[in-house]
């Protein structure tokens, strides 16, 4: 089963959960719990409609491109940069 059929299935019961909670407010009224149920499947319903989105929107992969020139050495300060960490010569670890 592909993707978007899967979104389909998942709309579909998201719609069906829907009318059911509509059935129950009709019947128990403005409930504190059927409230929160409403507010529940909205919030499902606005997450699925944003995920349906990104997953059918076209993909643009960008391309980082790295030049394959020489660094410009002068940006380290041409020697008088402090050396750091272990690795610096004459250093040992403690």
């Amino acid at each position: 089963m592909s993707i978007h059929d899967e979104l389909d299935r998942t709309r579909q019961a998201l719609h069906a959960l829907d009318q059911a909670v509509a059935g129950l407010r009709g019947r128990l009224g403005p409930h504190l719990d059927v409230l929160r149920l409403m507010d529940d499947v909205a919030r499902c319903t606005a997450d699925l409609r944003r995920l349906e989105q990104q997953v059918r929107a076209p993909r643009r992969q960008e391309l980082v491109v790295i030049p394959d020139d020489d660094r410009d050495h002068g940006l380290w300060g041409a020697g008088d940069v402090d050396h750091e960490g272990l690795g610096a010569p004459g250093r040992r670890a403690p």
